[in-house]
């Protein structure tokens, strides 16, 4: 979900700021995969990971092939008894699982179980599709920060990765469509250039947050050595969606405490 941290610069007056997102003209030159992030240069099929771009074998996906996880996070987000919802939830699935080239109006529209034309009475373009599905999705994101308490400088760090680890676990669909939407390196032709600024804005908001009690659990820590700090824990955590499988050797809450000590003993 933030794994282009990269393209963010050193701390600014204790903040995190972004730096402004390769375009078409630089990404067409990049070969496969160059420029994404972990998460976005794969995708599951049946439990195996595979290349962002092959081919999955599936031409559309139901609810049926979906996890009850994954049910789960869509029916919290999106309102399944709305039609605009239901379009929004059925665009996330598509490119999570096959990717954005799969996600056709008509894929859309026959997943929803109407005509092509008829989802234009709801939405103007698949863009605007996706980028109201990825707003959506991080504001449910960024509603989970916002949960932890005033207490501590450690306790705030130490629930911010926790929770940032658990969602990424408990929400893998949500997660995947958001690398796969924003943190790739033709992003730019996904969605337009205002509505790409605006979700950079959104994920920063959050990297801003993590720095700020990064400074606080470690006042001694110079700012650019902050940044980089924040960065490393951003994704390590965001990373945790690329490899994680339920049938692991530790289940959420273990692997959420085991990031905790990862970051503890990275910052002294």
């Amino acid at each position: 979900m933030f794994v282009n941290v990269a393209r963010v610069t050193p701390v600014v007056n204790g903040f995190l700021r972004p730096v402004r997102a390769t375009r078409s003209s630089d990404a067409s030159r990049k070969g496969p995969g160059e420029g994404r992030g972990t998460v976005s240069a794969m995708r599951r099929d049946g439990g195996v990971s595979i290349p962002d771009g092959a081919s999955s074998g599936r031409t559309a996906v139901s609810s049926a092939a979906l996890d009850d996880a994954d049910k789960a996070s869509l029916g919290r987000v999106f309102d399944q008894t709305v039609m605009r919802e239901r379009i929004l939830a059925a665009a996330v699935t598509i490119v999570a699982t096959q990717g954005f080239a799969a996600c056709t109006v008509r894929e859309v529209a026959e997943a929803v179980g109407i005509k092509a034309p008829g989802l234009y009475s709801h939405f103007p373009s698949k863009e605007a599709i996706l980028s109201e599905a990825v707003s959506r999705v991080l504001a449910d994101f960024m509603a989970t920060a916002a949960l932890v308490p005033e207490s501590g400088p450690e306790e705030e760090l130490k629930a911010s990765v926790r929770q940032h680890v658990l969602y990424q676990i408990e929400n893998l669909l949500l997660a995947r469509v958001t690398d796969v939407v924003v943190n790739t390196a033709s992003a730019g032709r996904v969605v337009s250039p205002e509505d790409y600024e605006r979700l950079l804005a959104d994920q920063h908001a959050h990297i801003d947050l993590v720095a700020r009690r990064v400074a606080a659990y470690s006042p001694d820590l110079p700012p650019d050595q902050v940044g980089i700090a924040t960065r490393a824990i951003v994704a390590m955590c965001d990373g945790v969606a690329a490899w994680y499988r339920p049938d692991g050797p530790l289940g959420p809450e273990a692997l959420a405490d085991l990031h905790w000590r990862f970051v503890r003993r990275m910052l002294g």
